[in-house]
Order: structure tokens, then C-alpha cells, then sequence
């Protein structure tokens, strides 16, 4: 906060305030897409994709020098990380619910089964469906 100490409250919650709005005007994985590409650089959109993976390693037992190594972050980010897990748990409880969402909606909808009815062993056909496509 010490980098935004010329900001008042009103101006800090009416950022914060923005900042929530815009992510709940998106109805589908598309317009997320235009938002964050609006909003956020490239570097901004890793620094938190990043976050999140460190998160989900961190839930998933692995220590902090695999961590280190794999993605390449410094111990303060894992630290920080660790921190908000604790403070917040259900923030990245949401995340997980939600991407397990869209995988499993994905995996029902990408692909077609194409055949007559005495075919047993029917083909597959991609239907163009992406994760982007699944709704809110």
C-alpha cells in the first residue's frame, strides 16, 4: 500500500470497486478473455497465472523449492501466496470449483459421437466447442 499512499479511501474502494465489476459484467469465457485482455498486460496476466498455479502446488503438498524450480518464483511470491491461502481459503477453493466446471463441461461437449444406430464403436467429431464457449 506504501506505492498508493496518495490515494484516499474513496479513490482505493472505487478502483476495488471497478475492479469486481468488470470481472462479473463477463457471461461466458469470451468476454473474460476481452476484459482481462482490456484491462491487464501480458506480464500482469502471468504474474497472476503464476499466483494461482503457486497456489494449487502449495495445496497440493509440494514444497517450496520444487516450486522455485518449476516455475521459477521467488520465495517472497510463495511466501505471499501461502499467506492469502490462509487468510482467504475459499477464494482459491472457488477458482478450483470452477475450472473443474469447465473441464468437465468441455470434455462432455467437444466431441460428437457420429454414427447410425447399429454402429457400435461410433466416430468422434469435434464440434468447435472451446472452454472459453462453457457460460457463467
Amino acid at each position: 500500500m506504501r506505492r498508493y499512499r496518495f490515494l484516499n479511501k474513496d479513490d482505493i474502494y472505487s478502483a476495488l470497486n471497478g475492479l469486481r465489476d468488470a470481472f462479473l459484467a463477463a457471461k461466458d469465457g469470451n468476454e473474460v478473455e476481452e476484459i482481462i485482455n482490456g484491462l491487464l498486460t501480458y506480464d500482469e496476466k502471468l504474474k497472476i497465472g503464476r499466483r494461482i498455479l503457486v497456489a494449487q502446488y502449495l495445496k497440493n503438498g509440494i514444497s517450496f523449492d520444487e516450486i522455485i524450480k518449476m516455475l521459477k518464483v521467488g520465495k517472497n511470491t510463495i511466501a505471499s501466496v501461502m499467506k492469502n491461502l490462509d487468510e482467504y481459503p475459499t477464494s482459491f477453493e472457488l477458482i478450483d470449483k470452477r475450472g473443474q466446471k469447465v473441464q468437465e463441461e468441455y470434455r462432455k461437449r467437444r466431441y460428437n459421437l457420429v454414427g447410425g444406430p447399429k454402429l457400435m464403436f461410433k466416430k468422434k467429431e469435434y464440434t468447435g466447442f472451446k472452454r472459453k464457449d462453457v457460460a457463467r
